[in-house]
């Protein structure tokens, strides 16, 4: 096998064993169960009036009918660019990312009921998320469909898109962290298979495109980066007191959120540098 097509689907046996890690823990270790349903309990303190209608614009964004819609919108932007096959993979990667999630909601539910728990209402088939899934789903999509011109902003985009839907379906306590994770990573799961897919079938680029494209990336993958810096910082030091004292109160929760946060930029990201590659 090519190491262009081993590559992603090594990519892809990762994130299937990620997967059974964090189900692993979130069903089979007491502690790690504990520290979900402690996360959730923190991150619900902080719905009110003025910030539910937005956590529920992300969270319903995320919806099947929405994320079709999204996904038609992305589909046909490939088409018109050029991007046939990239705009078809895409289309698989959402439709077989999702249907995989709704079977495994099914497969694996599992009742997680313990008095930390302030979200009573979960049923037992909420792992893995199929908003986080959607969502992860086509920030990927959106990368894969983008010509490595456009593909920073797709990055950027995505992974702001990600983390909108994923944090605010904890905050609105529709899913535990870990559903979270679990979603996010049937995602990346079937975007590798998709590079994977791609570069069989693809023909071998000219050397004289890459080389091009290699000089114009740094650049702008710089100036994204210190945008993204800079608009972290201002938020940060914005809302400096307000920050401190709930991570003091919720440590759990705050730490659950910067790692859903982490995750959702280190996937997309990972997924510009495999297709770039």
């Amino acid at each position: 096998m090519a190491a262009k097509v081993r590559i992603p689907i090594q990519a892809a046996c990762a994130c299937a064993g990620a997967f059974g890690l964090v189900l692993l823990f979130a069903y089979a270790v007491p502690v790690a169960g504990r520290a979900d349903g402690t996360a959730l309990n923190g991150l619900m303190t902080v719905r009110g009036p003025r910030i539910n209608p937005i956590l529920e614009f992300f969270a319903h964004s995320a919806n099947p009918r929405p994320v079709a819609i999204i996904l038609a919108v992305i589909v046909v932007l490939g088409f018109v660019a050029g991007r046939r096959r990239e705009a078809l993979a895409a289309a698989a990667l959402v439709g077989g990312a999702t249907l995989t999630t709704e079977v495994l909601k099914v497969l694996l539910a599992h009742q997680r009921l313990d008095p930390t728990f302030a979200a009573q209402h979960l049923g037992a088939p909420a792992f893995p998320s199929g908003h986080a899934t959607g969502a992860m789903a086509l920030a990927l999509a959106a990368v894969l469909v983008a010509g490595p011109r456009l593909r920073p902003l797709a990055v950027g985009a995505g992974a702001v898109y990600a983390i909108a839907v994923s944090t605010s379906i904890l905050i609105l306590g529709w899913h535990f962290p870990s559903d979270v994770f679990g979603g996010m990573l049937v995602a990346a799961f079937y975007f590798c298979l998709a590079v994977a897919a791609l570069r069989a079938l693809a023909r071998r680029e000219e050397a004289g495109a890459s080389m091009s494209w290699a000089r114009l990336r740094p650049r702008r993958w710089r100036e994204i980066a210190a945008l993204a810096v800079l608009v972290g910082a201002f938020v940060v030091a914005a809302r400096a007191d307000a920050i401190a004292t709930y991570a003091s109160a919720h440590t759990t929760a705050t730490v659950f959120a910067l790692a859903v946060a982490a995750c959702c930029v280190a996937l997309v990201a990972a997924a510009a540098a495999l297709a770039d590659r």
